[in-house]
């Protein structure tokens, strides 16, 4: 009898341990070591460094184990998505939360240049979204720039994202003369869900003014 309550207790037990054992297993992505962990601060701003700026190099990540660990997180960026030439660089790795850390990364295609922060699932060990905070792309005929600022905007505790887009346009007037148009924007992204959420803007015009990127024009 006492074998019989032994046995399937002891059969339990090693069902048990094996998982475990496979759940301490898991390992980070290998992406993580190529981003310098850094202490988030209340604010951060974040958009396209110039040439003059002092920033670290940070860690080249080679294109194939970029875009084959992200999969089709970075398909909506079309100028740089599994592009053979790109060039990638890890920036920094902060914490968001207990669950989520950001990873920015760096990507230049050519002239344009691209900044995402890409959402790391500690619980899961996998990336689970991206989001575009810096760009530069475009052509002769107009170019868009953005920045972005990571601040609790909505005072919850948590980071939200503030992005600031600004559209240059060469047009031709009535008189056929060049003339040069600007049109600047701003959008909110609430922490939601575990993601940055689209929200309404109430005033875009106060978050223009509060919230300014550098001018490249």
């Amino acid at each position: 009898m006492l074998n019989r309550i032994f046995l399937p207790s002891l059969l339990i037990f090693f069902c048990w341990f094996g998982s475990c054992s496979r759940q301490s297993r898991v390992q980070d992505s290998p992406l993580l070591a190529y981003f310098q962990p850094t202490t988030l601060t209340d604010t951060i701003h974040l958009e396209l460094p110039a040439e003059t700026d002092n920033i670290p190099e940070g860690d080249t990540i080679p294109r194939v184990l970029f875009f084959q660990s992200l999969g089709k997180l970075m398909e909506a960026v079309d100028y740089v998505a599994d592009s053979t030439s790109s060039v990638v660089v890890g920036r920094a790795r902060f914490a968001l939360n207990q669950t989520y850390d950001a990873c920015l990364v760096d990507i230049t295609q050519s002239w344009f240049k691209h900044q995402s922060l890409l959402l790391y699932n500690k619980q899961t060990h996998s990336f689970t979204d991206r989001v575009t905070v810096a760009e530069w792309y475009g052509g002769d005929g107009g170019q868009v720039l953005t920045g972005s600022w990571l601040t609790d905007y909505d005072g919850d505790g948590q980071k939200d994202l503030v992005r600031r887009i600004i559209q240059h346009a060469m047009l031709i007037s009535e008189d056929n003369e060049p003339l040069e148009k600007f049109d600047e924007s701003a959008e909110l992204l609430l922490w939601k869900k575990n993601s940055f959420v689209a929200t309404p803007v109430q005033d875009s015009v106060l978050l223009i003014k509060k919230y300014p990127i550098r001018s490249v024009w």
